[in-house]
């Protein structure tokens, strides 16, 4: 029973750390306040399955740091792949993409990231995991098996609320998906028609042809800068957007490669709903 109690309160210790790690750094890096993670509470389980399997797989390596920087690198970078494989399949989604960084696989892990992590997972079993120790036993002491039983009811119900809202974020994510392809389509005619306007006199296509491709260039640009606003000031959008939950748009704003499965408006659906973040009240 000390052993679960142990395990369940280090596990959301290091959860709270890793929610907390990230959201300073991400805050830091856009310059506002950015709350992490996927849940609703203050936690990210991925850091606190991978602080844990670190600290009891590599238990009898830990004092040697080169031993123990080779297998946390990989032990991490295997459980960061199973959880955005995992996360894609539960929720249809993905929540981070290193496409862009190199030595990349499959966009779900990148070889400088799990070096990163490497060098993090030495540095919290050799120097913070004491110091995480003593909190653990003050909890355990003072709460015994309340605590525990409390925090995994509380992250039970938040996964079960977080499921259910993801269902309905799903839906609302394809309504915008479609009225941003129907404007698409719209101003894909309208430049199509302009186009043929512009090309009914062959001999004045031929006189003018610089004077047209840069008219077409403006009018796509333009249209560009303009159709985003005007969607999302329309009434059927600003319907969509009010059934949106803070969380269901914090998903959107926070996580800025968050990408539904079968859904390839994203850059587009993101501009949307934070530029209505943005409008004064």
């Amino acid at each position: 029973m000390n052993e679960f109690i142990k395990i369940v309160l280090l596990f959301f210790i290091y959860s709270f750390i890793g929610w907390l790690w990230e959201t300073i750094y991400c805050s830091l890096k856009a310059r506002k306040f950015v709350y992490r993670g996927f849940l609703v509470g203050p936690y990210c389980p991925i850091y606190g399955f991978g602080i844990l399997s670190v600290l009891y797989f590599l238990e009898p390596v830990k004092q040697n740091i080169a031993f123990l920087y080779v297998l946390s690198t990989i032990l991490v970078t295997v459980l960061e792949y199973i959880t955005s494989y995992g996360l894609e399949k539960l929720f249809h989604a993905s929540w981070w993409d290193y496409t862009d960084v190199p030595l990349n696989l499959n966009g779900r892990v990148a070889l400088p990231v799990s070096l990163f992590w490497g060098i993090a997972c030495v540095l919290i079993v050799r120097v913070i995991h004491p110091k995480v120790l003593v909190l653990e036993h003050f909890l355990a002491d003072k709460f015994g098996l309340i605590l525990p039983c409390i925090l995994l009811l509380m992250i039970g119900s938040d996964l079960i609320y977080t499921l259910i809202n993801m269902q309905s974020f799903k839906k609302v994510i394809s309504q915008i998906n479609v009225a941003i392809e129907e404007r698409k389509q719209e101003l894909a005619l309208t430049l199509n028609e302009k186009r043929d306007e512009l090309s009914n006199s062959l001999s004045e296509l031929k006189n003018t042809v610089s004077e047209e491709i840069s008219e077409h260039k403006k009018l796509k640009t333009a249209d560009r800068t303009i159709w985003l606003e005007e969607l999302k000031e329309s009434p059927a959008m600003k319907k969509l957007l009010a059934r949106m939950s803070a969380n269901q748009k914090r998903w959107i704003q926070n996580y800025p490669r968050f990408k539904l499965k079968d859904v390839k408006n994203s850059i587009e659906i993101q501009q949307i709903i934070n530029k209505n973040e943005k409008k004064p009240k």
